[in-house]
């Protein structure tokens, strides 16, 4: 493969990575806050940027792979080199190139939806609080899927996406 491409591949895979986890964080704290402001406390705009703020610190990627940061870039770098067979095989049948389009959101979201059904049986609670419930799970998802759906606009040609 040309470094070229890889350095095109790589660059991709970060911006979608952060692009990821940083809509990940936002939802992840909005939906705490939330269910705080249900319980009654008073939250100013103030207040839920520093929140937020905490929160994409604290979640950051590291070098400990159980910081959730971490576990969306190993989620996806899992994911996406998937959907790129996935995607060369459904370009080569012709009765199934219609879903090509779909392959990187759906690998985004379902990194995402993997890391949470592990958590929640290893740890028995989910472990990431912004992630309760059924409309928690289904933000963060669609957050994976945001990042896919970047990374394949960034590996697009540029005259494709012209």
């Amino acid at each position: 493969m040309q470094a070229a491409r890889l350095v095109r591949i790589a660059f991709a895979f970060v911006i979608a990575g952060c692009a990821g986890y940083l809509l990940a964080s936002f939802l992840f704290t909005a939906a705490n806050l939330w269910r705080l402001s249900e319980v009654g406390a008073q939250i100013s705009f103030a207040d839920a940027a520093r929140t937020f703020w905490f929160d994409v610190r604290g979640l950051a990627p590291s070098l400990v792979w159980t910081q959730y940061g971490s576990l969306i870039f190993i989620g996806l770098a899992i994911a996406f080199p998937i959907a790129a067979l996935l995607r060369y095989a459904a370009l080569r049948a012709t009765s199934t190139a219609k879903i090509e389009p779909f392959l990187y959101p759906l690998a985004g979201a379902t990194a995402i939806a993997t890391i949470l059904v592990l958590s929640f049986q290893t740890y028995e609670v989910y472990a990431f609080a912004g992630a309760r419930g059924w409309l928690g799970n289904l933000a963060q998802c669609f957050a994976g899927a945001c990042a896919g759906y970047l990374f394949q606009v960034l590996m697009q040609p540029s005259e494709a996406r012209a």
